[in-house]
């Protein structure tokens, strides 16, 4: 007789078996994310990366699936596989444009560059891309906890890109390539005026303006230099070159270091329009202190035209004029809060107010657009200025005579476009239109040729002598 003993154990054996298989927990997405989550917080990046990628491969409509993908690319940056961090937070921010977690992909990609960047000599492109993710941060999501932290690498890196166009033209300086060492320093100063390297900056573009025998704008540069930093080694420095230059700067109506910036080239791109829109501030008139911020350092700007050079005008030029006039017309500071509806009206045509000017001033009751035509002969020059859709208020005399500086008369031709003014000087070599507002204004400034204007006795400083 056999024992039914076997057969029972093995039945028992097989139920066992059975019951184990049928109780194992399957993998799924949670269990993914979990495991991943427990390797990722213990520092084992790359077993990490591995989970969170079998969870996006076999679950990818999985709750756990965006914050997996966004995972793996902060494991990658924590294991300084920088270029793997950058390729997988820019997937997360082009596949998850509304995910909640935007500000740390976007800091963290910002970051993975920012360790990337190289001395001020080296290639700046990681800088660069850096800056860009900072700025999204500091305009999008304000309120972030990394708002803050972005703002400092902000300032690290615009110093980083200051320092590196300012080696570049200290380059071009040293081999007596001046006109590159002007354009490297210039775009210095139009993009980072408020950084460290900034009046270093400023004294070599106004020596590499020397260099090139521009007297005048070397001038303006040194003038510029002691107005926007005082306090600084170069500004003392600045007081002995301009007393070598011989030079006198016409600071009454124009801020110098943003004529220079105009006459260099640089300045913000306007998008495809020369309409003439400046806002000034007015609770800075006549404080001196205010045109610093807090750290100490010059709160400037700059702008340009695609067919005239137009900047912002230093505050405190506003207001020294209202008691200027032209033959036959009115104040037109007085009568600049009586602004008529409509298109603008050209008031008055005037010198600027400094000694001797080097500069005319048109009076307007708005913003304008505008476009000009410089001529030169072998002994003079002639201006045209079209004011689009601009009349001419019925007091204004069509020719008036100057005859001061290098100001010899100016001709106003209206029609049914608008009013050309023709102004007539001795050569100049170059001109830079600057568009004022609050009485709203357009200042036109000539660099002489010799780079010293001549000066005549004339009556009526500022004003024109109607014909």
């Amino acid at each position: 007789m056999k024992h039914p003993w076997p057969i029972a154990v093995a039945s028992t054996l097989m139920l066992i078996v059975v019951c184990a298989c049928a109780t194992r927990q399957q993998p799924n997405g949670e269990n993914y994310y979990v495991q991943a989550t427990k390797e990722y917080n213990s520092h084992f990046y790359q077993p990490a990366i591995a989970d969170y990628q079998k969870l996006i491969d076999e679950y990818p409509f999985s709750p756990y699936a965006e914050e997996a993908e966004l995972n793996i690319g902060l494991a990658y940056y924590k294991q300084h596989d920088f270029a793997e961090a950058v390729g997988s937070l820019n997937d997360f921010l082009r596949m998850h444009p509304t995910s909640k977690h935007l500000d740390i992909a976007s800091y963290y990609l910002a970051m993975a560059h920012y360790v990337q960047m190289g001395r001020p000599d080296q290639d700046q492109t990681h800088t660069e891309l850096a800056l860009k993710q900072f700025q999204n941060i500091e305009q999008h999501f304000p309120e972030s906890d990394f708002a803050a932290l972005a703002h400092e690498q902000i300032e690290i890196c615009r110093e980083m890109l200051a320092r590196h166009e300012y080696l570049i033209g200290d380059f071009y300086y040293n081999r007596a390539n001046y006109k590159a060492s002007e354009s490297r320093m210039a775009e210095l100063m139009a993009l980072y005026p408020d950084t460290p390297i900034a009046p270093e900056a400023l004294y070599h573009l106004a020596r590499t303006l020397e260099k090139q025998g521009k007297k005048y704008s070397a001038a303006q540069a040194f003038t510029a230099l002691k107005q926007s930093y005082p306090n600084t080694t170069y500004a003392s420095i600045a007081t002995k070159e301009l007393r070598n230059l011989h030079q006198s700067v016409d600071t009454e109506e124009e801020d110098p270091l943003k004529l220079v910036l105009a006459e260099s080239g640089f300045g913000e791109d306007r998008p495809g329009t020369d309409q003439v829109a400046v806002h000034e501030s007015l609770a800075n008139l006549g404080a001196a202190d205010t045109v610093y911020g807090a750290n100490g350092l010059p709160n400037l700007s700059t702008a340009n035209s695609s067919d005239s050079t137009i900047d912002k005008p230093d505050a405190a030029s506003l207001g020294r004029h209202d008691n200027l006039k032209s033959s036959g017309s009115s104040d037109a500071a007085a009568q600049a809060d009586r602004v008529p509806p409509g298109p603008a009206i050209l008031r008055t045509i005037r010198l600027s107010s400094s000694d001797p000017p080097l500069s005319v001033v048109f009076d307007l009751t708005g913003p304008v657009n505008f476009e000009d035509d410089l001529q030169n002969s072998s002994d003079a020059s002639t201006l045209k200025v079209f004011l689009k859709g601009v009349s001419t208020d019925s007091k204004l005399a069509r020719h008036l005579v100057f005859d001061r500086s290098i100001f010899r008369d100016c001709d106003i031709e209206s029609d049914s476009n608008g009013t050309t003014v023709t102004v007539n000087t001795m050569p100049v070599s170059r001109f830079a239109i600057v568009p004022l507002e609050r009485p709203a204004r357009l200042l036109v400034t000539f660099t002489p040729q010799n780079a010293a204007a001549p000066t005549t006795a004339s009556s009526g400083i500022g004003g024109g002598t109607a014909f």
